[in-house]
């Protein structure tokens, strides 16, 4: 379980170099020497496990590498300091991330390595939809520092608490210290099966689906022109 990395904090930073087998040792034709990625610990996409990374994102993408023969560095931290590192020209890419205004001025989201299904949930008791009336009055809330979290401030919700993950979420939600919860279904879900609780503990309402993908620093893209697309073609030979 991901709550196996040690103190996993802004701070720290978890930093593991992952190579390939021989046959993908060769220089790549399309990328660096090495290619510098960043993620966030967020089960199941991404997570330390059993003494290594894994996850149903992170797998996709070490399958595309693979079949490109990229030999990478992964480094997990905070997932706003992932982005940053980007920004700054520090790492190459950032994964896994839905298509935002603000990392498009700086980066490029490649083909979809995973869908994210945000759903709603709603704490016991409380009548299960979303009106303008719910907007003002009951207490939202999601993953603090996330793009939900943000969607919910700008578009007039009641947006209360500072959650740092989806385990202190089911806990207010639980605890009816807040009344609506925003989170992305996969990630709620292994939170239930950890606190053991049945998938219908909370009633809940599906709120959209959004692509997520790679998002490369414009900056790489510039100096290696035919990354992205060598990059997509690998990806479309993955399975999920």
């Amino acid at each position: 379980m991901a709550r196996m990395i040690p103190s996993l904090t802004f701070c720290l930073i978890l930093l593991i170099s992952l190579k390939f087998s021989a046959d993908v040792y060769a220089q790549p034709t399309f990328g660096p020497s090495r290619l510098l990625l960043t993620t966030q610990d967020w089960p199941p996409y991404q997570e330390y496990k059993h003494g290594q990374m894994q996850g149903v994102a992170l797998d996709k993408v070490k399958c595309a590498l693979g079949k490109m023969g990229q030999p990478y560095q992964l480094t997990m931290t905070a997932w706003s300091d992932a982005q940053l590192r980007v920004h700054s020209g520090a790492q190459h890419a950032f994964f896994v991330a839905t298509q935002t205004t603000e990392r498009d001025d700086y980066a490029t989201l490649s083909a979809p390595i995973a869908q994210q299904e945000l759903v709603w949930y709603f704490g016991p008791g409380v009548e299960p939809k979303i009106n303008e009336l719910s907007k003002l009055n009951l207490k939202f809330s999601a993953k603090f520092g996330s793009n939900k979290w943000f969607w919910l401030k700008r578009n007039g919700f009641n947006v209360v608490k500072q959650p740092r993950d989806a385990k202190v979420l089911l806990k207010l939600l639980k605890q009816r210290e807040i009344d609506i919860a925003l989170e992305d279904k996969l990630v709620f879900q292994r939170e239930l099966d950890t606190a053991e609780l049945p998938s219908d503990f909370f009633q809940s309402k599906a709120h959209e689906t959004k692509p997520m993908g790679v998002y490369f620093s414009n900056r790489f893209l510039n100096k290696y022109s035919g990354f992205l697309s060598a990059f997509n073609a690998a990806v479309s030979k993955c399975e999920r």
